[in-house]
């Protein structure tokens, strides 16, 4: 005997199908393009330092990233140099750009390494890599990794001002 034809049956079919195509409708979504926008100090004391860098932060993607957190490492003519993170949300509107404030922080002992590889150089080199977290639903990744580098020159760096990048 043949068994009916159920209506569960249908929906389920119906919904699977539905899933799979709006899993294909989207493109995966572009890393955003990050680079090192400032850097300040923030306060020195016993043996770690803060500083307050700014990310610039560019949407390469044809839809606005919610973001709710960045974490980031920072490192200065190949040395590890700080590490932070931010919990400020920032949205992105689609192809536009902002920057992010991250506070980040580095021990007095990466600081003098820091200083003596400063002796009789002009550019410093940067690397700066670490993971956007997203909230927006459930069709989009919840962090997208970045890897971004540079330089810096020195005698801005009292200014604040960036080189290039």
């Amino acid at each position: 005997m043949k068994k009916p034809f159920s209506y569960r049956m249908a929906a389920v079919l119906w919904l699977a199908g539905w899933m799979a195509g709006c899993a294909g409708l989207g493109k995966p979504l572009e890393t955003p393009r990050i680079s090192l926008s400032n850097i300040q100090m923030l306060e020195a004391s016993g043996m770690e330092s803060a500083f307050l860098v700014q990310l610039r932060v560019q949407n390469p993607n044809d839809v606005d990233l919610d973001i709710r957190g960045v974490e980031c490492d920072v490192e200065i003519n190949g040395k590890p140099f700080a590490y932070g993170m931010s919990n400020t949300p920032v949205r992105i509107q689609a192809f536009g750009s902002d920057t992010v404030p991250i506070k980040v922080y580095t021990s007095v002992i990466d600081i003098f390494r820091g200083l003596l590889s400063l002796q009789g150089r002009e550019d410093l080199s940067y690397q700066v890599k670490g993971k956007v977290r997203m909230s927006g639903g459930a069709f989009l990744p919840s962090s997208l990794p970045f890897d971004s580098q540079g330089t810096i020159s020195v005698k801005d760096l009292s200014v604040g001002r960036r080189d290039s990048s």
